[in-house]
């Protein structure tokens, strides 16, 4: 043991084996092309699940993973050591896109290439990147040409017909989801509808033709799951 003590000491690198000129290299070009792909979730991103924390946090993490790439390095013991710092942590916020999770595992990417000196292929991957992302959102790529709507109204029993003549003239396709009348009130039902409105109709037109021919008490229109991003 006396004899290996010494020559083990010898194998263990104390100094850095990275410069400070690498660092740098490493760490501005992390957070360009990080920025640039933050730029690009803003540009492209739909729906009302905007966080402005999450965009900051995909330019931190490309520079978090850079700074562990030159750390561990090409050193086993030290990935271990990481594996064994970051199995402690444990992350609760959960993303409300699966898009949101591919923009965290680009930063991730690039920050691993920048971090491991391949500043040429992670400028390349954001690039080709950026341009699918861009051809998604001008192209809509992924949208679909359906409206669909759940309207609830609350109306006469009498009227539940001049609805489905309406439903018919204007909607591609309609159905009755439920119905429901209150033991206070058996003159009044509330009627729910799914409907997928014919493209040159606006739902406001709809709700105006609904109001002219059969006058409900209340109208209520949610809309539907694929038409919206919350």
């Amino acid at each position: 043991m006396e004899d290996l003590s010494p020559d083990l000491l010898a194998t263990l690198e104390i100094t850095p084996s990275v410069s400070l000129i690498d660092l740098a290299l490493a760490l501005v070009t992390s957070a360009i092309l990080n920025f640039a792909l933050a730029w690009l979730y803003i540009r492209t991103h739909g729906g009302y699940s905007y966080s402005k924390s999450f965009v900051q946090s995909i330019v931190l993490v490309g520079l978090i993973v850079s700074l562990i790439m030159i750390v561990i390095g090409s050193e086993i013991a030290r990935a271990f050591a990481l594996v064994g710092a970051m199995s402690i942590v444990r992350f609760r916020t959960p993303l409300k896109d699966s898009r949101d999770l591919i923009f965290i595992f680009a930063a991730i990417a690039i920050g691993m290439a920048a971090g491991t000196g391949f500043y040429i292929y992670a400028a390349i991957f954001t690039g080709f990147l950026g341009a699918i992302l861009l051809a998604f959102h001008v192209f809509k790529f992924g949208d679909l040409d359906h409206r669909s709507y759940v309207l609830k109204l609350r109306l006469a029993p009498a009227d539940k017909d001049t609805i489905s003549a309406l439903c018919r003239e204007h909607c591609r396709h309609f159905a009755v989801v439920s119905i429901s009348r209150s033991s206070d009130d058996a003159a009044v039902e509330d009627v729910v509808y799914e409907i997928d409105l014919k493209s040159r109709i606006s739902y406001g037109d709809f709700i105006e033709k609904i109001r002219e021919k059969a006058n409900p008490q209340s109208i209520n229109l949610l809309v539907g799951e694929g038409s919206v991003n919350v």
